[in-house]
Formats: C-alpha cells, sequence, structure tokens
C-alpha cells in the first residue's frame, strides 16, 4: 500500500473514532506500519497539570513513569523545541532548536535505553488552547525514510485533530471585540508589564485615561484582572508573544 495512502485511510478511520482510547489504537497501529514502534500525542501542559481535558496518550512504557518521576517534562528538550519552530523535527536536530544543558542531553541519553533510540516530532498548536505535539520513535539506529516521516506528519495532524474533537475542543469563544486604535496600544503596553501610570507618560495621556481605557478593556473582554487581559490579549492575536515578552 502506498504511504500516502496509508495515511488518508487513517484519516478516515479517526473521523470515526468515538473514544481517544480508539483513536490511539489507530495511530499505534498506523505508526507500526511506518517503521515507529512508539508514539506519543500530548498536550505538553498534561504533565504539569493532568486532566482529563487534556490529551495525553503513548506507548513509552516504563520510560513515561521515569519521564514523570523525575519531573523531566520541566525540562525536556523535545517539549522545549516544539516552542521553538513550526516544522517538524529529528531528535538529532534539537540542538539545532535550543542549547542542550547537560540534564537535557542526559534525558535524550536516558531515552535511548528505553527504546527511543531515534525520534520524530510534529509540533502542534492552536490559538487559545495548550501547545501539543505528535512523537514518534524507533529504537531503529535510523529513522524511518523522509517520506514515511512526511506521512507520519499528516497523521499528527489528523490524530491531533481527532483528538481535540474527542475532548469538546474548540472551545466556543466569543467574537474578538473591535478595539480602538488607543485601546490596542494600552493592550499591549499591558502585556508587556507597564502600570497605568507608566502607560500614560508613554501615551501622553493622563493617568485617570488610561484608567478609563482599562476598565473599558475589562469590559470589552468580560474579565476581572490584567492578567485575564494579556491572556485575551494573546489568545485573540491582538499581541505576540515578543510583545508581551520583548527580547532583551
Amino acid at each position: 500500500m502506498s504511504i500516502y495512502r496509508l495515511a488518508e485511510e487513517f484519516a478516515a478511520a479517526a473521523e470515526d473514532s468515538a473514544t481517544v482510547a480508539e483513536l490511539y489504537s489507530l495511530l499505534e497501529a498506523v505508526s507500526g506500519e511506518l517503521g515507529f514502534g512508539k508514539v506519543a500525542l500530548v498536550h505538553s501542559l498534561w504533565f504539569r497539570c493532568p486532566n482529563r481535558r487534556l490529551i495525553r496518550v503513548d506507548n513509552f512504557g516504563e520510560w513515561t513513569n521515569i519521564f514523570i518521576e523525575r519531573n523531566y517534562y520541566l525540562h525536556d528538550p523535545g517539549l522545549l523545541a516544539c516552542q521553538r519552530t513550526s516544522a517538524p523535527f529529528a531528535w538529532h536536530q534539537i540542538p539545532d532548536l535550543l542549547p542542550l544543558t547537560r540534564l537535557q542531553s542526559g534525558i535524550l541519553a536516558e531515552a535511548q535505553h528505553h527504546g527511543l533510540r531515534c525520534g520524530f516530532t510534529v509540533p502542534i498548536g492552536v490559538a487559545g488552547e495548550p501547545m501539543g505535539c505528535c512523537s514518534f520513535a524507533t529504537n531503529a539506529s535510523e529513522l524511518p525514510s523522509r517520506r514515511h516521516r512526511r506521512a507520519a506528519t499528516l497523521i499528527a495532524i489528523d490524530a491531533f485533530r481527532e483528538a481535540r474533537r474527542l475532548l469538546g475542543y474548540p472551545q466556543t469563544l466569543a467574537a474578538p471585540p473591535a478595539l480602538s486604535r488607543r485601546k490596542l496600544e494600552c493592550l499591549r503596553y499591558l502585556s508587556c508589564g507597564k502600570t497605568d501610570g507608566e502607560i500614560a507618560t508613554i501615551l501622553g495621556l493622563k493617568e485617570p485615561t488610561v484608567r478609563t481605557y482599562m476598565t473599558l478593556l475589562r469590559r470589552d473582554f468580560d474579565v476581572v484582572s490584567r492578567a485575564q487581559l494579556a491572556a485575551n490579549a494573546l489568545r485573540y492575536g491582538y499581541i505576540s508573544y515578543d510583545d508581551a515578552i520583548p527580547a532583551s
């Protein structure tokens, strides 16, 4: 069977899956046919805040227990690399995406002793939701071919989409409010930590005027705090992470 036909058949079967367990069974089977013995589909936030609204299914066996018990997820180079690129990457490419600490190099080396000798990760994210990824791994000395990895990428995207469906995503969000230029400016400076007084100085306004804008913004977004305003500014794309966390 054609590699891409395999991906198409997975997509069709995944759409009919009724539970995450059923979906994962399909994912595990197709990943094996592609030459990967191991596969994990996760929301990275699950490791910090496990709950049934987040995705985490894998067949990494004992390595999963070690990964959680030793808090490796706090430093895992694979999860961190997902924050540096939107493109799939082989694990041997991780040092090109972020400098590895001794601990991170150790995590990769230790994983090899648990059947995860070579790996391939597909970052997947949806604005306003936790970051996700799908990782395929093998105990072989080399990854499957480039064509196999491209098919795995399509399968990962479909698997994540269907897992979100089964868990009730996407959440229903209200339409983003239409904001004036001044409100957008206030929102941007708030999101990078400026006080009302500092925003007033930057924009050449009186501080009570800025406070009025903040009141209106909280009303626009139906929230009560500055932190919620910043979170919604990111969720709806009014600002980027570069705005909120400027490069030093």
